[in-house]
């Protein structure tokens, strides 16, 4: 690994000049052990895991979602965003979609603002809402509370040029999506994403719950199981590539 100073990435394909918060210079080994107290090593080696079975050429973009809360996406989410810079050297953005319950900036200890929630009310540039984390891994965070405003401020996003910006500023975009079942946006924020990923929490989600929300989207989505159980079903695992 080199150990050339990321105080200024390959700058900004929109604006070049622009600085983001959290940008002190600082080696690339000492931004690569920060990185991995993010997430812990288990995890990331299972992250590491899933994209290699998840990535294809010309896909940038991944959205994680699960079926219901507290299945571990925010995890996974922040994951694949480290293993894309730590691993292959690649700008990324990981972007919370959760307006119900945003939970990115807490996690990477930043400001909930600027944000999602502000930048689709006006033409503003991306680059200009982005936080650094760490590295060259930046958020994108949902903003500041919408107090029930979220399928309005998705609708925005949907209509706006964020997401063409983010794929020209960025190498990968990961988003972090609000579950499928039980919140207004999980399945429209799914469907803005072109390669959405479905988190279960083995042993805990139940199985109707997981093939109800697996069954709401366009197509089967690639399946990561966030912990070990030996009764897996067959059909899920053939989602995730284990079995023919």
């Amino acid at each position: 690994m080199s150990t050339e100073a990321v105080s200024s990435p390959r700058l900004a394909r929109l604006h070049p000049g622009a600085r983001k918060a959290g940008s002190a210079s600082v080696s690339r080994a000492e931004a690569a052990a920060q990185a991995r107290r993010l997430v812990p090593g288990e995890l990331l080696d299972g992250c590491r895991q899933a994209l290699q079975r998840v990535a294809a050429p010309g896909v940038r973009s991944y959205g994680i979602t699960s079926s219901i809360r507290g299945e571990g996406r925010t995890s996974v989410a922040l994951g694949f965003a480290l293993v894309e810079w730590l691993d292959h050297e690649r700008r990324t953005v990981v972007v919370d979609l959760d307006f119900e319950a945003p939970e990115l900036h807490r996690r990477l200890d930043l400001p909930d603002s600027p944000g999602i929630s502000e930048l689709v009310e006006g033409h503003n540039n991306v680059e200009d809402f982005l936080q650094r984390a760490v590295g060259d891994v930046w958020l994108l965070s949902a903003g500041p509370s919408l107090d029930g405003d979220a399928p309005r401020c998705l609708s925005r996003l949907a209509q706006s040029t964020v997401m063409s910006q983010l794929v020209e500023w960025a190498d990968t975009v990961v988003f972090d999506l609000p579950p499928i079942l039980g919140t207004p946006t999980g399945l429209e924020a799914a469907r803005l994403c072109g390669t959405p990923v479905m988190v279960i929490r083995a042993g805990v989600t139940p199985l109707a719950r997981i093939k109800e929300a697996t069954d709401a989207l366009p197509a089967p989505p690639p399946v990561i199981v966030n912990g070990v159980s030996s009764s897996v079903p067959r059909w899920l695992r053939r989602m995730m590539g284990d079995v023919q």
